[in-house]
């Protein structure tokens, strides 16, 4: 454990909120039959390893895989299960009723070119309309998923995205992912005020050149470090959105990156690894950009050292996160995607459709993906099948349902990760 923690800990052990809350999801497991002290004890414990623990307003930010806690937020995620009788059972194999988390892509448009953008090569066809997102989000709340994310392209380009915002009630926590183009403060109070939990603003680089390179934009860098600015100000979650290049994978530049992010009031740095999408997928010198199993190694390495240090932002790696050790990749059974035309995908960056929330209700869909797709993955399931994916549909993304069915059904796996073979 984190020897940092200790403090903040202190304070959530005698935190009545906490407290009430721990009884409450207690309650909720205590009639399932594979359910103990000792087990919810080390689920907890999981849930904190590696982890570094920050309050924001009334709430402890733990995990970036998990709602704040405590929440409504966090209840549903524990409630998110098709059967009442047995929820822990039915947690611990992975076997629930809603994503943790569903980012939905509100548009794909967007002023930058990055080099690595999951929105590459998507069929250009309309997009959902407010009424029709609104129904989306209706019904993934009353699936019980805790985490919706609001991204594109570039959400802030749609003139009803603080209508969008609104209709996510408190029984899921809302982010928005922004390059930061043009945002102002009347934005950021005007999202906050429509309930607004967090903002996530792509911040790649300490270097402002390279930054804009990534982004094709020679002002990206300067509409970051503003947008980061004004969202702390306003109130909101503040988290620096990065995907670090592998030549950028190294203590001194990120150390440079997370007292850039210090000092403009970011709460959080999230790490992203580049992943085989987009242009990528066209790009012959992979070696010198995707990660290996030693450059992921070395950036958790970078991840637990910065989170000893109490001037750095709270520091969180997708490398981490979902690794075999931790929680796994989640495409299509912890994770989900909404494209902008409103196809269903396993993740971000894995573009297979599972059907379109216009046919059929996101509920069945996602049912029907999360049983196809099966358990958690140990590795990113990006990164093992979007090549064969990519060829299957001749360039021509997102794949087609019965193709991608058939990818899923050769790539199960029956291995968990750790968190689910130690509770289990």
């Amino acid at each position: 454990m984190n020897i940092k923690n200790l403090p903040i800990l202190s304070k959530m052990a005698v935190d009545k909120n906490v407290i009430k809350s721990l009884y409450e999801i207690y309650n909720i497991f205590k009639e399932d039959e594979n359910f103990n002290l000792n087990k919810y004890i080390k689920m907890i414990a999981s849930f904190l390893k590696g982890e570094k623990v920050i309050k924001f307003e009334d709430k402890y930010i733990i995990s970036t895989f998990i709602p704040p806690f405590p929440s409504k937020a966090f209840i549903q995620n524990a409630k998110a299960v098709n059967n009442p009788k047995d929820v822990f059972t039915q947690q611990i194999y992975g076997k629930r009723s809603a994503p943790i988390s569903i980012y939905l892509c509100l548009t794909h448009k967007c002023s930058n070119q990055c080099i690595y953008c999951s929105s590459k090569n998507r069929l250009n066809e309309e997009e959902l309309t407010i009424d029709e997102w609104i129904k989306v989000i209706n019904d993934l709340q009353d699936m019980k998923t805790p985490i919706i994310g609001l991204t594109g392209g570039e959400p802030m380009i749609r003139d009803d995205i603080y209508e969008i915002v609104k209709s996510i009630d408190d029984r899921s926590v809302s982010t928005l992912f922004t390059s930061g183009v043009n945002f102002t403060i009347e934005k950021a109070k005007e999202l906050k005020k429509n309930g607004l939990f967090s903002i996530g603003i792509s911040l790649d680089s300490y270097d402002k050149e390279n930054h804009n390179r990534n982004r094709n934009d020679s002002k990206a860098f300067d509409y970051a470090i503003n947008a980061l600015q004004i969202a702390r100000s306003a109130g909101l979650y503040t988290m620096a959105q990065t995907v670090i290049l592998k030549e950028s994978l190294n203590e001194e530049d990120l150390f440079k990156l997370f007292k850039l992010a210090s000092k403009n009031g970011v709460h959080e740095v999230k790490i992203l690894e580049p992943i085989l999408s987009g242009d990528l997928l066209n790009n012959e010198n992979l070696s010198n950009i995707l990660y290996s199993k030693k450059d992921r190694k070395k950036l958790i390495e970078i991840q637990h050292k910065a989170n000893k240090i109490s001037v750095f932002p709270k520091i969180t790696t997708f490398a981490y996160t979902e690794s075999e050790e931790k929680f796994g990749c989640g495409a299509g059974t912890q994770h989900s995607y909404i494209s902008a035309t409103g196809d269903l995908y396993p993740c971000d960056f894995v573009p297979m459709d599972f059907g379109n929330v216009k046919d059929k209700s996101i509920k069945e869909l996602w049912k029907e993906m999360s049983e196809v797709i099966g358990i958690p993955k140990i590795r990113c399931f990006a990164q093992k099948i979007n090549n064969l994916v990519y060829e299957k549909s001749n360039g021509k993304i997102p794949l087609n349902k019965l193709d991608s069915i058939e990818i899923c059904k050769k790539n199960k796996n029956e291995v968990f990760p750790k968190y689910y073979r130690d509770l289990q």
